[in-house]
């Protein structure tokens, strides 16, 4: 994948920002990585794949990848399977007013994506990573994000569009080697406790756990004894 599916080129649907049944991020990320919309949505072993073609299978995933796991153990009996995950690496928010539908100017988020953001879902497709018919795809864009003010939600706004405006980075994994390079920051000591993780990486302790259980549960990492009461990791 070289460049970002031109959103002025997507098939024209109605409704306008948080109106449509398939969200835009999600239909110009399949015609990011299949043009050609023949191959989309396509019926198979009792599921409905989004891209289905040559190569295998794509599914477009972003978010709640526990939703994949029938998918998976269906898919991965008959085919090779590639997971795209798409990460904000540079977001600018817009909020829609809920009676008029009018954007307002948009803003930059602090907050940019790094790959341990991927933890919390991976961890939940954890056993299917390393088969050998499994690949992940971290996908950064930037993006626009649109959001609608409400009542219901704590921060005063719920997101009901994400628009991918630029492609940035595509990170492939495939195997244990890949997730110890994607996934093991290279300043990191050995052995190492979750604190020493936690900093390495610039992410919070309970990121850091959650990381290294997963590495844990892939092979890629194991205990080492304890330093005080803190468990130690090295690499395998």
């Amino acid at each position: 994948m070289a460049r970002l599916f031109c959103l002025s080129a997507l098939p024209a649907r109605d409704g306008g920002i948080g109106t449509l049944s398939e969200k835009t991020q999600h239909r110009i990320l399949k015609y990011t990585f299949e043009p050609d919309d023949t191959p989309h949505e396509i019926p198979y072993l009792g599921s409905v794949a989004d891209i289905k073609n040559g190569e295998g299978i794509i599914e477009i995933q972003t978010r709640s990848f526990g939703n994949l796991v029938p998918k998976l153990e269906k898919f991965l009996s008959e085919s090779r399977v590639t997971v795209v995950y798409p990460l904000p690496r540079e977001k600018v928010l817009h909020t829609v007013d809920p009676e008029t539908g009018t954007i307002g100017k948009g803003r930059k988020s602090p907050k940019k994506c790094k790959v341990y953001d991927a933890f919390w879902e991976l961890y939940r497709i954890r056993r299917f990573l390393l088969h050998p018919d499994f690949r992940l795809i971290l996908a950064f864009f930037d993006v626009d994000e649109y959001r609608k003010k409400t009542n219901r939600h704590r921060h005063g706004s719920e997101r009901v569009e994400r628009i991918p405006t630029r492609f940035c980075e595509m990170v492939t994994l495939t195997g244990k080697e890949d997730y110890a390079r994607v996934f093991l920051p290279a300043d990191l000591p050995e052995p190492f406790t979750v604190q020493m993780y936690a900093k390495a990486a610039g992410i919070a302790p309970r990121y850091a756990s959650l990381g290294i259980s997963l590495l844990l549960s892939l092979g890629v990492l194991t205990r080492a004894g304890k330093e005080g009461r803190a468990y130690l990791y090295h690499q395998l």
